[in-house]
């Protein structure tokens, strides 16, 4: 199984690394704003993903069974659906993105085990938008870096480890290194993340006492008329 998800993966790598050196720097400026941005980095990570992801079902799976034309058309509606999905519905575009994950995940296993794909992928996408929707505060947490190490890894491949690019990063044609590199950017990056939502609950804290006292303030600041008037009552 490992070893037919290992040439899986390397050569999912090798188609990446034709891709033109103008997606490289879209990865890696996506990343850059999904480690800015913090939780709310999942909104670009989830607009890029469903695009894509959109993108590539489609047309993959319409080509060569319907008219030429019909699937880079379809592929391309489904591209701007998917992107405006990620972009204005952040639970469910969390969700969908999780889905996609969960499934093809599930789904490549299946085929490197040579089962059928098609149910235990289901079953993953289907597992992966029960946690989207039900975890959506810590994946907000988790999920950005972890995405924005995968883009930068992956740019870092498709910008400068291809021989036609001068492969300065030659062993970035090796998916144990991309897979090494990903790792490597992901553990402080998450870290990075939880520091910044333990950070954020902390100050959360320690304003709630003081927003208590305000509001207790603000109550006993307009009730001081009736205070002073009643006092005045009860002197006479």
């Amino acid at each position: 199984m490992l070893h037919g998800l290992h040439e899986t993966l390397q050569y999912a790598l090798d188609d990446a690394l034709r891709a033109p050196v103008w997606v490289a720097w879209l990865l890696l400026a996506i990343a850059a704003a999904a480690t800015a941005l913090g939780p709310r980095g999942q909104r670009p990570v989830n607009m890029v993903m469903l695009a894509a992801g959109s993108f590539a079902l489609a047309f993959s799976g319409l080509r060569g069974r319907v008219h030429p034309w019909l699937a880079p058309g379809a592929a391309v509606i489904a591209f701007v659906l998917g992107g405006l999905l990620g972009a204005w519905a952040t639970t469910w575009g969390t969700a969908a993105l999780l889905a996609m994950v969960s499934g093809s995940a599930f789904g490549v296993a299946a085929w490197a085990l040579k089962l059928k794909w098609l149910p235990l992928a289901a079953v993953g996408a289907s597992l992966g938008l029960f946690l989207g929707v039900t975890r959506l505060r810590k994946l907000h947490v988790a999920l950005p870096p972890l995405f924005a190490a995968a883009f930068a890894a992956l740019g870092a491949a498709i910008g400068w480890a291809p021989n036609r690019r001068g492969a300065a990063l030659y062993w970035l044609n090796d998916v144990d290194w991309v897979l090494g590199l990903f790792a490597a950017l992901a553990i402080p990056l998450l870290a990075l993340s939880l520091w910044r939502e333990r950070r954020r609950k902390a100050k959360l804290e320690a304003r709630t006492p003081q927003m208590d006292d305000e509001d207790l303030k603000r109550a006993i600041a307009a009730r001081q008329p009736e205070y002073e008037r009643a006092a005045a009552e009860s002197s006479e």
